[in-house]
């Protein structure tokens, strides 16, 4: 009956190593007695001494421990089970298992060894990954499609309101279409270098300072316009746009009649804070005296109107060589 017990085991061995999956015993406790011939080879064991009689927990990384300990505790319960998780070889090779675990009961009922059969499912679980990487990408492309799409109907709803309310006012103040289309070509043509700004920095809010260089620049009168000190300090699209309808209509005034009309001229711009208002002063000198207008012009009022915030009127007043104005845009800061 020994030998024939022998003849078995060996017989049962030699199927064992036949076999393509990864064939291991467990003892009641989870130390590893047994690995075919092809276990050995795919999870590059060289010695089979060298790792027998260690918990099977050990060989898995720590974020399968879960799975592993779960499998293994149905069965100890006498309960098949299977999961899929990823552990590279004692060489270090990356590899991901499909992993079934079942109980094996000796003649008295009573648990002999918990059977492992793992499967390499590498090359198919690279493929899923990558399926659902590109599922995400999708995904992400689509969130930010979408966001794009309603920050441009924000963006295009805010610009109409806007140009609405200049059209109206212009229209108060103009006594001929020929002047009122002249006059809303260089607030439209304002509003789209403030465009272009908002363009250049989507991914973040321009400061202060940044957004009255370039509005400045574009209108090709900024290097005669003085920039001193102002708060670093970042500005909403809202806010970007009111500092490129302002300072358009200034710059025009300038040239028409003020400053920049003649070669003795010098304007400064500078700014201060004003609880989360920034507050812009534009100051002018002519280089001789100026008198006051008997009224205010529709380009003044405009300044008036969108250079105001909530507890913060915007001013237009007069020194003895031209004109003071102060106004506010609402920061983020």
């Amino acid at each position: 009956m020994t030998q024939l017990a022998d003849e078995s085991q060996v017989v049962l061995a030699a199927i064992l190593d036949q076999s393509q999956d990864c064939i291991q015993l467990l003892s009641p406790t989870s130390e590893l007695e047994y690995m075919n011939a092809h276990a050995r080879e795919a999870l590059e064991v060289d010695d089979f001494e060298t790792v027998a009689g260690k918990p099977w927990v050990e060989f898995w990384p720590d974020d399968a421990h879960k799975k592993v300990k779960t499998a293994f505790d149905k069965a100890v319960r006498g309960q098949r089970s299977r999961f899929e998780a990823f552990c590279p070889t004692t060489s270090g090779h990356s590899h991901w298992w499909d992993v079934s675990v079942a109980p094996v009961m000796d003649s008295s009922g009573e648990l002999a060894h918990v059977l492992v059969t793992m499967r390499d499912v590498t090359d198919y679980m690279n493929r899923r990954l990558s399926d659902q990487l590109r599922r995400e990408e999708a995904e992400r492309d689509a969130d930010l499609a979408e966001s794009v799409a309603r920050e441009m109907r924000h963006r295009l709803k805010n610009q109409l309101a806007v140009v609405g309310s200049v059209a109206k006012l212009l229209a108060r103040h103009t006594d001929t279409a020929k002047e009122l289309v002249g006059k809303l070509e260089q607030k439209l043509l304002a509003l789209a270098r403030a465009q272009d700004l908002l363009t250049v920095h989507r991914d973040e809010p321009v400061t202060a300072f940044e957004a009255l260089r370039q509005v400045l620049g574009a209108s090709g009168a900024g290097d005669a316009i003085e920039l001193l000190s102002i708060p670093d300090v970042r500005l909403g699209d809202d806010a970007v746009q009111q500092l490129a309808l302002i300072l358009g209509e200034l710059q025009t005034n300038a040239l028409k009649y003020g400053a920049l009309s003649n070669d003795k001229g010098k304007i400064t711009l500078s700014g201060l804070m004003k609880g989360r208002s920034l507050c812009l002063h534009w100051h002018e000198d002519i280089g001789k005296p100026l008198p006051q207008p008997e009224k205010l012009g529709s380009g003044m009022l405009l300044v008036e109107r969108i250079g105001s915030t909530g507890d913060a009127p915007a001013s237009v007043e007069w020194h003895k060589n031209g004109p003071s104005i102060r106004f506010y845009l609402r920061t983020l800061d």
